[in-house]
């Protein structure tokens, strides 16, 4: 647990240091020194997950053929979506893949790991189960009040929210596939889309109201993928 409060300690100061030195530097949005960033980010992840947690995260590029017929017709319509929104297209692109990979890769890669090994020896699949997918999915959606740097409290704070939800799917769908590369792919879906779409979001008007169906829907298809993984013999959370 203490190395566990250390990976996200150091992860969150140089997440805080790096913002305000972009920020002083005037290039907080700058999608070249985004990237950068992220690939340091990364790296240090991989360091700290190395030099602390040491956990081996499941990850594999091998598909079967439906697999690989689904990320086949993903990146079609992805193409497609960006196509038509060609304006945003490269920062949907650097976006989602930079947030993708380092996200999962912290919260469903080391820190839920670490927590299905925290809680092995609780009596219960359920519980070995929901509670490191609940603190997962809340301390991924308590890192994005880092957006309070660019946005207001309305929004980070119905973002927050949304964020825990999307977490727990990410983190059921994990759980489900035990392979980190589909919550990867879900979550660089979503990012893109969103990006795309809609752009950077700079809306201040946004209410969790508006945003209680996206929520509940994440819920619902998360709890849809991890039903199977409570009865069956998961090698993620077993004792």
């Amino acid at each position: 647990m203490l190395r566990l409060f250390l990976v996200v300690f150091f992860e969150l100061l140089f997440e805080l240091l790096i913002i305000n030195l972009l920020r002083w530097g005037g290039e907080y949005n700058n999608l070249v020194f985004l990237f950068l960033d992220k690939c340091l980010f990364f790296s240090l992840l991989i360091v700290l997950n190395s030099a602390l947690t040491k956990q081996k995260i499941p990850f594999s590029i091998k598909l079967n053929k439906e697999q690989q017929k689904l990320i086949f017709m993903l990146a079609i319509i992805l193409i497609a979506i960006g196509l038509m929104n060609k304006e945003n297209f490269l920062s949907a692109f650097v976006i989602g893949l930079i947030a993708s990979i380092t996200e999962e890769y912290l919260f469903r890669g080391i820190i839920l790991v670490t927590l299905f090994k925290l809680f092995r020896n609780s009596k219960s699949q359920l519980s070995r189960i929901l509670f490191p997918l609940v603190i997962s999915s809340v301390l991924f959606g308590l890192e994005h009040f880092l957006n309070l740097y660019s946005q207001s409290l309305s929004l980070t704070i119905v973002q927050v929210c949304q964020t825990m939800a999307m977490g727990f799917l990410f983190a059921c769908l994990f759980v489900r596939t035990r392979n980190l590369l589909f919550p990867i792919v879900c979550h660089f879906c979503i990012d893109f889309i969103v990006t795309a779409l809609w752009g950077i979001q700079t809306n201040n008007n946004a209410s969790l109201k508006s945003s209680g169906f996206v929520i509940i829907l994440y819920l619902i298809v998360g709890f849809a993928i991890l039903m199977p993984t409570l009865t069956d013999n998961n090698p993620l959370v077993k004792k």
